[in-house]
């Protein structure tokens, strides 16, 4: 396996566009940073075509136009492992249709696969062992480094090898026309809404059935807090504070700073100035009740 060629440059694309312009069969797939932020985007989008692996970063590249077109392209077929996020992505990010769709894992549940996973398929069908080390990267995160590029290349470098498998599979046991539907209902997957406010999200968190009427005073203002602090600084909110910890802090409900560090699994944040902040959250849930 070559290398993947990094576009990052205006040119680049647009001679990368000229490349795949007449191919009939696209392998597509995109990593976001939703693992991290509170408002993800697509840091990366791999696509591969004629035997050749491409990697767009759409964080240098302003100007998507011409892949948009191809995309939404009903005379190209776009190969994509579990397409529902990422066709959601292209729709949020850039207001692209994709068109003409074949979902490998949408065929492998067809087939009766239990396991849908790529890797695990990879591994069963052609002995294709894939690293999952990035699997959890911030791909927001720049430079990258030949380790990742690796890493994001496999996940479109086999589509067009495993969509022929599958779909061969799929004519024999009569399940194509099934396949097409699936495959086109896909293109009607409609963009989620912004994340919204839940005030009672915090009676749903493990743990919180146990406690007091004030601990879940306390765990409500926690929980609003955490969101705040998320929105404003863009980060996934349990990575702000997790909810084990959280149902914690409400049960024990720490009114001194000696107390609030020997709380396990305090984030390091909140060990120095802001656990002033941190006991005040706490103060203010008690006094609801």
């Amino acid at each position: 396996m070559n290398s993947p060629k990094l576009i990052a440059a205006q040119r680049e694309f647009d001679r990368f566009i000229e490349q795949i312009s007449r191919v009939k069969y696209l392998a597509v797939d995109s990593e976001s940073n939703s693992y991290f932020a509170y408002r993800p985007r697509i840091c990366l989008i791999q696509i591969s075509a004629n035997n050749t692996d491409f990697i767009l970063d759409p964080l240098t590249l302003k100007d998507f136009t011409g892949l948009g077109r191809i995309l939404s392209d009903p005379s190209v077929e776009k190969i994509i492992h579990a397409a529902e996020n990422d066709i959601i992505g292209f729709k949020r990010d850039y207001r692209f249709q994709v068109i003409n769709i074949f979902d490998t894992s949408v065929a492998g549940r067809l087939l009766g696969r239990k396991r849908l996973g790529l890797a695990t398929i990879l591994s069963e069908e052609f002995g294709i062992t894939v690293d999952k080390k990035y699997q959890r990267c911030n791909w927001e995160k720049r430079p990258l480094n030949p380790e990742q590029l690796c890493y994001a290349q496999q996940d479109t470098h086999f589509l067009k090898k495993l969509r022929d498998l599958l779909h061969n599979q799929l004519v024999e046991r009569n399940l194509w026309h099934q396949a097409k539907r699936d495959f086109a209902r896909l293109e009607k997957v409609r963009v989620r809404p912004p994340r919204e406010w839940d005030p009672d999200g915090h009676l749903r968190l493990r743990g919180a059935e146990q406690l007091s009427q004030t601990s879940l005073g306390v765990l409500k203002e926690l929980f609003a807090h955490r969101e705040h602090l998320a929105r404003k600084t863009n980060k996934a909110p349990f990575r702000i504070m997790n909810n084990e910890f959280m149902v914690r802090l409400a049960r024990e409900m720490p009114e001194r700073k000696s107390d609030l560090l020997r709380i396990r699994g305090l984030p390091a944040p909140f060990k120095g100035k802001k656990s002033a902040q941190l006991l005040r959250v706490i103060k203010k849930g008690k006094s609801v009740n």
